[in-house]
């Protein structure tokens, strides 16, 4: 049986053929993956029942959870479609309820984070009035476990692709949410939105949280679902990556969704570092295997991007352990930017014996928890 690591950085894409054709007129599919999320996915559910926007459907896709899940679900009748699969992981899952989704829209929700109720019927707005658009995200509030607000506006914060590139660069083209969906909150409604083609400054990074998106159904098609390849982590951004090589991509700077950081369960955790950073590289290889010429950046900046990447990965499996791996990465990423002062730095770690280098690590670990106190 593969590893999680062979399915990530060999083989071909595994992608079902989903979502065929372009749906229900106006319908929205709300596609809610879950693990073990019994005791908060009944709160995503209402916050989704509670939108403005009708029609929907919503489909949970339980990946073969252990806890009370289906119970909790089985209180909202048939208002919900329960999907139950074996545990294969949150690719899969989504594209299950790909497969299974109606609607001419569609939307992915986490099952441990609210949506505002204007959300959908903004978003829905928007695609109406510009149909050459293939997605449509917005900005979003982080809050820790019980509900106390970290950050109003945290997607700039946690996308730190946003730090590299003006978003007004790509995202040229802009109006006022009022102006296409009058009915909105009114602090809603005085909010701007941008939109434009993404699909370059994707290069850099991320640009999409995944529970803030609706897609056009007929859009989505053309990409297959998600790529079973990209295991664990990463194949959120590459999927996104692919819808926006379809159409444009609008982004409605007001927050629509409460995003809930800090919590034990999240895919955010920093044991999965690791997994991120290789994710990221097989993403950037594989789109200027098959896209380099739709990928409108100076040379120097997409090798700018690639020494990063593989200083990334270096730095990961330095810090897992796996030195001669590190190596190999940390010269890659300084052959393709030697002005590195990072890698430069930590690349004669990855050549010390591991044992030295765990003993140096957590004796500076201990002296820095000294000096703390």
């Amino acid at each position: 049986m593969e590893n999680d690591r062979t399915k990530l950085l060999g083989g071909a894409p595994i992608i079902p053929k989903l979502c065929e054709g372009d749906g229900e007129p106006g319908l929205v599919s709300v596609l809610i993956p879950s693990y073990n999320r019994g005791y908060i996915i009944g709160k995503a559910i209402k916050s989704v029942l509670a939108q403005t926007y009708r029609p929907l459907e919503i489909i949970v896709v339980d990946d073969g959870s252990t806890d009370e899940t289906r119970a909790i679900i089985d209180k909202f009748g048939p208002a919900i479609s329960y999907i139950y699969q074996e545990n294969a992981g949150l690719a899969v899952a989504r594209n299950t309820g790909l497969a299974a989704a109606r609607g001419e829209f569609i939307a992915f929700q986490d099952s441990d984070d609210i949506w505002l109720p204007w959300k959908l019927q903004v978003q829905v707005a928007l695609m109406r009035h510009l149909p050459e658009l293939a997605l449509v995200w917005t900005d979003m509030t982080a809050v820790n476990p019980v509900g106390v607000v970290v950050s109003k506006s945290h997607l700039k914060t946690m996308y730190h692709v946003y730090q590299k590139i003006k978003a007004e660069d790509y995202l040229s083209n802009s109006g006022l949410v009022k102006d296409v969906c009058p009915d909105s909150p009114p602090d809603v409604a005085q909010a701007s939105f941008r939109y434009g083609d993404i699909f370059s400054p994707m290069f850099m990074g991320n640009l999409v949280h995944p529970p803030t998106a609706l897609m056009r159904r007929k859009h989505l098609c053309c990409t297959g679902g998600l790529d079973l390849t990209f295991a664990r982590t990463c194949e959120d951004y590459e999927f996104f990556w692919r819808v926006s090589r379809e159409g444009l991509g609008a982004l409605v700077e007001a927050p629509s969704m409460l995003y809930r950081v800090d919590a034990e369960d999240q895919l955010t955790k920093p044991d999965l570092h690791l997994y991120f950073a290789r994710g990221n590289l097989v993403a950037l290889k594989r789109r200027i295997e098959q896209d380099r010429d739709r990928i409108k950046l100076p040379q120097y900046i997409i090798r700018r991007q690639m020494a990063e990447a593989y200083g990334w990965v270096a730095e990961e499996e330095l810090l897992s352990g796996n030195g001669n791996r590190a190596a190999g990465y940390f010269w890659k990423s300084l052959l393709l930017n030697p002005a590195q002062k990072r890698a430069l730095t930590l690349f004669p770690f990855s050549l010390v014996p591991q044992p030295l280098f765990r003993l140096a690590r957590s004796l500076k670990q201990r002296l820095s928890s000294g000096l703390s106190r």
